[in-house]
């Protein structure tokens, strides 16, 4: 089986740029799901939509909305979204926007859930699959210049990394009640075997790429991030967690 990495933040950043980005539409966050009572958001961003057409665009924004609200404004935009895509509360749709000074690096996270590659970094992935950026709106672009990727969910982590008696996401928001465990690894049967960049469809704030892309990363080091082999069976050492007593958190962060 191939290797996969998480990116992750490099402890020790080497390049000067900074940035002030903002995604132009937001799916609202849910206050009270009615069914299991958590709040809910997502990490899960869509920037390749345009719903610069829709009327109701001017409401798409980040604040908490009741859930009905949620789900009208997400089949509205359903039709704008990739075939078969989560719209989770809290999703971000369209590109990012800003300001932006300094030198990039070839690969930089961005606010945790967006991952910009550089022009001519970009040119060495070209070959690989599931490769789509989009250009951010940045008032004064960087040279050269810097894209987001576009990342898809797909792929879970392991079920035995959780505590047994793990409950079935909710009907109605499929939030589980679990946050992410201090240890953890993914299930192999679940992870694609057609992309070399993607984020976790139960953890999105997960970002996750292949041994294939992780060697274009390593070309263009030192880099602003750092890759961490993302591991498919329990470590050796690393007992089944137990629940804790009481009630579950009800905010529910990815």
């Amino acid at each position: 089986m191939t290797s996969f990495y998480e990116i992750t933040w490099s402890p020790e950043p080497t390049w000067s740029s900074t940035y002030r980005v903002s995604r132009r539409w937001h799916l609202p966050s849910v206050e009270q799901c009615p069914s299991c009572r958590a709040t809910v958001g997502s990490f899960l961003t869509y920037p390749t939509v345009d719903l610069s057409e829709l009327p109701e665009a001017r409401e798409l924004k980040p604040r908490p909305a009741s859930f009905e609200e949620y789900v009208r404004l997400r089949d509205l935009v359903r039709p704008y979204c990739p075939p078969g895509a989560p719209l989770e509360p809290g999703t971000g749709l369209g590109p990012l926007g800003g300001s932006t000074r300094g030198k990039w690096g070839a690969f930089t996270l961005v606010d945790l859930a967006a991952l910009f590659v550089r022009e001519d970094a970009l040119r060495a992935l070209e070959n690989l699959r599931g490769i789509v950026p989009v250009w951010p709106k940045f008032r004064r672009p960087p040279a050269p210049a810097v894209a987001e990727l576009q990342l898809l969910p797909h792929g879970r982590l392991a079920p035995d990394c959780f505590p047994p008696g793990r409950r079935e996401p909710c009907a109605v928001c499929g939030c589980d009640g679990e946050m992410r465990p201090l240890h953890y690894w993914a299930d192999p049967a679940s992870l694609p075997t057609d992309l070399d960049a993607f984020r976790l469809a139960d953890y999105s704030g997960i970002i996750v790429v292949s041994e294939r892309f992780a060697s274009v990363v390593r070309r263009f080091e030192p880099n602003d991030i750092t890759l961490k082999l993302l591991l498919t069976s329990r470590p050796p050492g690393i007992q089944t967690p137990k629940r804790l007593d009481g009630n579950a958190a009800i905010i529910i962060r990815r």
